[in-house]
Formats: C-alpha cells, structure tokens, sequence
C-alpha cells in the first residue's frame, strides 16, 4: 500500500530502519518514504535544529568571553592605596611611592606561577650594585620570631649590611642561599665568608611548597634583574603564593620624603605581607575587615611579614635598630597582634655612610643624625610600613592554586565603600 502518514505537529524522533521510519513519540508509522515529502520535511527539520545549535553554542562561548573579559578587566584594575583615595599620614611620598625611591636601592622579581599549583618566587633587593664590597650600616629586628631570617644575626653583630636581602617561601631559603652565594663567589672568588640575608614567609597555602620548586638560579636572576623606579606589587616574586588578613596579598611597597627643614631625607618600605585574619584589618584606622566578614572562609594560620627599611639619613646602627623597631607601629596600625605562630622580621639600611673595605688608618669618618631629629624618620617609617602592606593587597589579584584552592582578592569597589562611610 503506497500510502504515507505525514509527520504530525507532536512528532519529535525518527528512527529509519530500511524503508521504514518509526515515529517514536507519536508512534506515527510511515512506510515506502521514496512516495512521501517525509525526507523533506526531516531534512529541512534537522537543518534547523543544526542552525539553531550553532547560534546557541556561538552565543555560549559570546557569553562565557564577556564575562571573561570582564573578569579579567575588573582584575586588571587594581589600584594602590593613594589611587582609591586612601592617604596614610601626613608625610609626602617619593616619586614612585616605592623603596627605590632611595637613590642606590634596587628591586628585582622572579615569579614562578605555573601549571596548577606552583605559585611562588623570589624578590631581590639591593641596598648597593656592590654591596658585597661598599657595606652600609644596618639593624635588623624581630617583633616575632617564629621564622627564618638568616644573616640577621651578623648585621647586629658587626652592624652592617653586606648582603642583597632576598625574600622567598619557608622550605626555599636553603635554595635562595645557595643562589646568593653562588653569585658572589663567581663574582669575587677570593670570598670565602659569605652570610647572605634571606628572609621567609609560608606559601603552602596555594603554593606546591613541598615540591622544591625555587631553584637558586631563580635567586641569581633576581638579583640581576634588579633595577631601580617603579616596583610590581602584589603576586610577583616572593609575594606570589601570599595571602594578608584573609585576602590575596605579596609584595607592597611605600615611601615618604621629610621637608628640607626636618631633614629632607627618603623613607622607603617593601613588605612580603602574609599574616593577619580577616576581622582584624583595619586601613587607615578604619575597620575594613568587620566590614567585609565573609562566614564561608575558613580559618587559616596566622602567617608573616618581612619589612625591609631604606634611607638616605644618615644614621648608626644604634639609630637603624630604632627605626627598624617602629616598623612595628606600622604593622599594628594595619591590625594584627603579632600571634605566637607569626613571625615579623624587620632589616633597615642606609645608603649615607660606606664601610671602606681596609683604610691605613684603621678609621674612617661618618656623619651621623643627631638624636632629637629622629623622630620625623620614625614618623615616616610608621607610615610607609602602613601604606606598603595595604598596597600589597589592593595590587594582588584573586588566585587559585594548589588544591584548588582560590584566594579572593580585597574587592576594591566595597573598599572604597566602606572607606566612604568612615568620612575617609
């Protein structure tokens, strides 16, 4: 019987067996399809359905770009503290707001941030091109010592820094040190009494720590790499695994400038921040933290924070070790207690005064800031340590890490809200 029963409205699956195509839903049989439109009309439906399949998933992947972008574009924007309107203190800051702004100190970044779970690096900094030879005087400071900071011990002992200071992951300093040492013994052969300063803080958290991934060729090309103006802030070298008071964080940097009639001299900071919970942080007196309390992150161990200070004032190292101690007050202003598992380390320099190698004399001259005209250092000290730890987070991006584990990072725009209903 050459008849065919066209495929109704409610027909939705065709299933061709032979000459014989079984109509599933609508049980519709047809037969002897050649006599019949039904081709046609499968046909034409089955290209629709292919049309219409494309621009869905043309428009899917249109979708999952703009908001890629977008996320990308809202992570590009991130901005230091003084652009969202946030001034620390009183004092001005250097032309770059950085501890480069001292003139001689160089910063240098290897940041390895690779495949899904190494996510870490090292930072160099320089006081001197040929600290190894020109020595500086220097102090270091521990407000908390559960950490590592080799060397530190030598700069009290003998007063000076002869060493770049160099910051990377908990279980990598062996690696960073071997790198230093490396270095200046193919500069200077000769040299057999080599105590570099290498300080750390944990990265465990997103960073593959047990994987040894810092090598100390990482802490070479630090070095050389290092060069004076403008610092990257945030998730770069030493900073790049590190979380500050519940938020990403890593590298920051600051600095301040006296006026010519208290002295006229340059202040600068960089901090590694990665200590801190959430609830405790508070930016410019303000209680930021509170404000952005999130009940779904879990609580994490209280990390670190290394600060290394930098100056042109000409001071001892009994003047260093006072101004290294104010870092304190700088780190407080921002929130944390300095918990029993923390550990703060603080190593300032200043670039006045040089250690000759040997003299005929035995003695050299050196100038030296009275006492009385301390205090506005100290004053600038306390403010640039503030500022650089909230630059460390306002410039970090949110990152995910080993584990998969993700750190968001400060939502600026909240911030700046917050900060607004405080008149700041």
């Amino acid at each position: 019987m050459n008849t065919c029963i066209k495929l109704t409205q409610k027909s939705k699956v065709g299933i061709l067996v032979s000459s014989e195509c079984f109509l599933v839903k609508s049980k519709t049989i047809c037969t002897h399809l050649d006599s019949c439109d039904f081709k046609s009309h499968l046909h034409q439906r089955t290209s629709n359905y292919r049309f219409y399949k494309k621009i869905f998933v043309f428009l899917s992947i249109c979708a999952f770009l703009v908001q890629l972008v977008s996320f990308a574009d809202a992570e590009a924007a991130r901005a230091r503290a003084r652009e969202l309107g946030i001034h620390i203190g009183t004092l001005p800051t250097g032309e770059h707001n950085a501890i480069t702004d001292v003139p001689g100190v160089k910063v240098g970044h290897v940041t390895l941030n690779e495949g899904d779970s190494i996510r870490t690096g090292v930072t160099a900094i320089l006081p001197h091109d040929d600290i190894w030879k020109i020595r500086l005087f220097g102090a270091a400071h521990t407000i908390h010592g559960n950490g590592e900071a080799t060397g530190i011990a030598r700069i009290n002992q003998a007063g000076w820094i002869e060493s770049p200071i160099l910051l990377t992951n908990t279980l990598s300093v062996g690696a960073v040190h071997d790198g230093v040492v490396q270095y200046i013994v193919k500069r200077y052969p000769d040299d057999n009494i080599i105590l570099p300063i290498v300080a750390e803080c944990y990265d465990g958290g997103l960073n593959d720590i047990s994987g040894l991934h810092v090598k100390p060729e990482h802490a070479i090309t630090a070095v050389e790499k290092a060069t004076s103006g403008p610092i990257a802030e945030g998730c770069v070298g030493g900073g790049t695994g590190m979380r500050c008071y519940g938020f990403k964080a890593g590298i920051g940097t600051a600095s301040r400038v006296l006026p010519p009639n208290r002295g006229g001299w340059k202040v600068g900071v960089l901090v590694n921040s990665n200590g801190g919970r959430r609830h405790q942080l508070r930016i410019d007196g303000v209680p930021v933290g509170k404000a952005l309390e999130d009940d779904q992150l879990k609580p994490g161990r209280d990390g670190s924070f290394i600060i290394v200070i930098a100056t042109d004032a000409p001071l001892t190292h009994r003047q260093l070790k006072q101004l290294a101690i104010r870092a304190t007050h700088g780190l407080a202003r921002t929130g944390t207690p300095s918990t029993d598992s923390s550990g703060e380390f603080v190593i300032a320099f200043s670039t006045a005064n040089v250690f000759p190698s040997h003299t005929e004399s035995g003695t050299f001259p050196i100038q030296m800031v009275v006492n009385r005209r301390l205090s506005p250092l100290f004053e600038a000290a306390i403010e640039a340590t503030e500022e650089a730890i909230i630059n460390s987070m306002t410039m970090a991006t949110t990152m995910t890490g080993r584990n998969g584990r993700t750190m968001q990072a400060i939502p600026l725009d909240k911030l700046k809200q917050v900060m607004k209903q405080y008149g700041r």
